[in-house]
């Protein structure tokens, strides 16, 4: 069986407060292979790392993202809404995020949040980052927005791009071929063996999101998926290594 990494969803986000830079330190002690974080971008151009679109739900202010600044945003606690100790964290840029990953062997699986706001130039943008930061060969560029995987396949042909969705799709391995991706990034309950299978033979690598149930980690661990993506990376590693010592023992 392979070893199938595992991704800190949104940073170590059972345990500090997600898209945070105490979530993605954590991530790194914990032992994660990689982290997938969102981004969206501020009126004033600055890539910022959170979910949603507005600051209402992580943050202790009000906002569509579009409409305020970075210095606006940065105003605002993104920790106190999860635990009073937290009240210092701010919401991140991406350069930031890259500059704590840069010393350190992680993945990073960037997810690009304009579905519902296109935001102009974030893809451009994006790709700027990561290679002021020379991450190429360790990141995947993610998005629900299959308009804006296209954008970046014309932009870099052979940039590693992630298809994020929802439904059950029909041969989704022939759909992520035509994008110009090399993976699929599903809600997991939509993927089957055969599924897993066939998008191995066809070369596309499979991340589903989010699985933190140790039952269904158990079962994709077995497939053979390429990356479990979790809010819990600790305990997915317990899960992962009960599979590894029990193929050990026979």
């Amino acid at each position: 069986m392979k070893k199938t990494e595992i991704y800190a969803h949104r940073g170590f986000s059972k345990i500090a407060p997600e898209n945070t830079m105490a979530a993605f330190q954590e991530a790194i002690r914990a032992g994660a292979d990689g982290i997938e974080l969102d981004v969206h971008l501020a009126r004033d151009g600055e890539i910022v790392v959170i979910h949603d679109e507005t600051i209402d739900r992580t943050t202790d202010g009000t906002g569509w993202i579009k409409d305020l600044t970075l210095e606006e945003i940065c105003r605002h606690s993104a920790g106190s809404w999860f635990a009073p100790h937290f009240v210092q964290e701010r919401v991140p840029t991406l350069a930031e995020v890259l500059e704590l990953l840069e010393s350190t062997s992680l993945w990073l699986n960037i997810e690009l949040k304009n579905n519902i706001i296109r935001y102009p130039g974030l893809e451009e943008k994006v790709l700027k980052e990561v290679d002021r930061f020379g991450f190429q060969k360790r990141v995947v560029l993610s998005s629900f927005n299959h308009f804006s995987l296209h954008h970046l396949h014309s932009l870099r042909p052979h940039f590693p791009l992630g298809v994020l969705y929802e439904c059950n799709l029909i041969d989704p391995w022939d759909y992520a071929i035509q994008l110009g991706a090399s993976s699929i990034h599903p809600f997991f309950p939509t993927l089957d063996e055969e599924i897993v299978r066939r998008s191995h033979e066809a070369g596309i690598a499979i991340r589903p999101f989010t699985v933190d149930d140790p039952f269904y980690q158990k079962i994709l661990f077995e497939w053979g998926i390429d990356a479990l993506i979790t809010n819990d990376p600790s305990a997915a590693q317990g899960v992962r290594e009960q599979i590894q010592s029990a193929l050990r023992e026979k």
